[in-house]
């Protein structure tokens, strides 16, 4: 997630010491764990992804189930879900875990079946959009889906969000709604639509009857399908949100999706129960979800991961930091369900160029070079990741191929590449002025701040730089940012799903996220250009070209390297898979818990 938007709006809640020293706790894995769903028949290996237009609906993933005897069961999962860091309103929050809870308990009209192959299929639309054209979309919903009515399931009275809008029909009007919402520019919360600049593609919304509308866009829009799908897609009741534009409220987290949410301890869990009355996707025989609920516990260190794993009160885990104890697990248990993933979180640099000396490019790419990547694989996560350039490595639909990102300057690894990338490093830098440098380092995860003092001596010894370093937390990153006081940051961020949200957002002159200062006409082209493309392959061509330019001409910011993650679950937690991106978990409607297996029988 971009830093100097959410952490903004963290700041400016004043969170109280208690809850600071609290979230300082997350430690290793930082605030991205990978999202755990059920998804998939069991694999061995993440396997390498073909192109795939993500307008067009493939094959879905083969469903499996077996005995309805096996329906029922909580599954107990690792997560950050219980860590609400800024909002829990659903068009507002840019938190990731925050995102998956609403993923299982909203719905949107369209939603990823896979999306590293870039498939994507109905949720509450009954089929993909109708596009006579390529600015026109039109949209049938599936009848009788309902809102959540949790007084039915839980021990519980109805709230008043529930007297309000539990049991109604989701409509047209609904749709309309979430997407205006977003759009309006008069709402007092304004600010915290980071995803408005995808809804602001809509030129009308048509609500045709109360199961049909027509949307159409003010130009030809490539991931137009892609925005239906997205993070900030889903659909919500008018009636839940208040007078001030806000359902910042666990009382209002009423969708239509497949878990209704139960509990909420912060910093401790957070568990979700079966929505009897889920629409399934067109497919009620089915009996989805499967599973009686799951509870996603915040374990923020390998050891408790892992001692909470060995003794079945987890049913799926990865590494925090240190995959070691992993590896040896899978010695252990060779039953295990064994899978590497890659994750879209990644580490980074980012520079103001507005002033100097970070408006010059020359020492802008003298500290791309002289960074050593290799070097921060090995001490970040054991060597377990891989290089990151300007998209995240693990679409690789949309990313430059690790073959291609590994000939460019800065990401070589012979030992004489990297010679010449550090000659050429200090070259540059004393072409540039042999300026001072003072990186400001992010305090979490850990291991960002505990490479600091690498970090300086790398830049000192192959630039010859005067280097200085703090380390600062995110609320006091932003602030800074904002000031223009912060000009270059090491730190964490998330990432995302299409090539446009990667790039669009963060490099147009006019992108929301851009804090930069970057103001460069022939990339804007660029990016403009890409979302007008909707053959796949040719959109695929201009991404890597844009990524190009941004590696040879911007470097606004250096991108260094992402972690993959290493997860083992027991062999009766059927269909797993981890998934490399946060809100999925409506996808555990498909998991089950096969209590035929041996290895159930011992646990808890």
């Amino acid at each position: 997630m971009d830093e100097s938007h959410y952490w903004r709006r963290f700041w400016r809640r004043r969170l109280s010491r208690r809850r600071m020293l609290q979230a300082a706790a997350l430690g290793g894995a930082g605030l991205a764990a990978a999202a755990v769903v059920g998804c998939a028949e069991e694999e061995k290996e993440a396997t390498p992804t073909a192109l795939a237009s993500p307008t067009i609906a493939a094959t879905p993933t083969p469903y499996v189930y077996e005995p309805a005897a096996y329906t029922g069961g909580t599954l107990r999962l690792p997560g950050y879900e219980a860590f609400v860091f800024d909002t829990l309103d659903p068009h507002q929050t840019e938190f990731g875990p925050v995102v998956s809870s609403h993923s299982a308990v909203f719905s949107k009209l369209l939603r990823y079946e896979d999306i590293e192959r870039g498939v994507i299929v109905p949720d509450l639309a009954e089929a993909m959009p109708e596009t006579p054209d390529e600015i026109t979309y039109i949209i049938r919903l599936r009848p009788g889906v309902r809102f959540h009515q949790p007084s039915a399931v839980l021990d519980r009275s109805a709230s008043d969000e529930e007297k309000a809008v539990g049991g109604r029909e989701l409509t047209a009007e609904d749709v309309k709604y979430s997407f205006e919402r977003q759009m309006n520019e008069e709402s007092p919360r304004r600010a915290l639509y980071l995803r408005a600049h995808q809804y602001e593609t809509i030129d009308s919304i048509e609500v045709v009857d109360s199961l049909t509308l027509t949307i159409r866009t003010k130009r030809p829009t490539a991931p137009f399908m892609h925005y239906l799908a997205d993070s900030s897609a889903f659909i919500v009741a008018k009636e839940l949100v208040d007078e001030n534009d806000e359902m910042n409220r666990q009382a209002a987290m009423l969708g239509t999706g497949p878990f209704m949410w139960d509990q909420l301890r912060p910093l401790r869990e957070a568990s979700f129960v079966r929505n009897p009355d889920w629409f399934g996707w067109g497919e009620p025989e089915l009996g989805r979800p499967h599973v009686d609920g799951y509870k996603s516990f915040f374990l923020f260190d390998d050891a408790s991961v892992e001692a909470a794993f060995r003794t079945k009160k987890l049913d799926v885990a990865f590494q925090v930091n240190n995959p070691e104890w992993v590896i040896k697990l899978r010695e252990d248990e060779p039953d295990l369900i064994s899978v590497d993933k890659g994750f879209a979180a990644w580490v980074k640099a980012a520079f103001i160029i507005d002033q100097p000396p970070y408006n010059d490019i020359r020492l802008r790419r003298a500290i791309h070079l002289a960074s050593d990547r290799q070097q921060m694989l090995q001490a970040f996560w054991q060597g377990y990741g891989k290089m990151q350039g300007p998209v995240g490595w693990v679409l690789t639909q949309w990313a430059l191929p690790q073959e291609e990102l590994l000939k460019k300057p800065g990401y070589r690894l012979s030992k004489e590449e990297r010679e010449q990338d550090e000659q050429e490093a200090r070259r540059l830098y004393e072409a540039a002025g042999s300026p001072d440098l003072k990186v400001i380092f992010a305090d979490q995860p850990a291991y960002i701040q505990q490479f600091a003092p690498q970090y300086e001596r790398q830049l000192e010894e192959v630039l010859g730089a005067k280097v200085d370093y703090d380390i600062w937390t995110y609320p006091q990153i932003s602030a800074a940012s904002a000031r223009g006081e912060a000009p270059f940051v090491f730190a964490y961020d998330n990432g995302w799903i299409d090539l446009d949200d990667w790039l669009y957002p963060y490099f147009h002159t006019d992108g929301p996220k851009n804090d930069s200062g970057l103001s460069d006409a022939t990339l804007d082209g660029m990016l403009e250009a890409q979302r007008r493309e909707f053959d796949p392959a040719e959109r695929q061509r201009l991404g890597y070209e844009i990524q190009n330019y941004l590696l040879d001409n911007v470097l606004t910011r250096v991108d260094f390297v992402a972690a993959t993650w290493l997860w083992v679950a027991w062999p009766y937690y059927r269909n797993f898979r981890p998934i490399p991106f946060f809100g999925n978990s409506f996808l555990m409607a498909d998991a089950w818990l096969d209590q035929s297996n041996p290895v159930w029988g011992s646990r808890p």
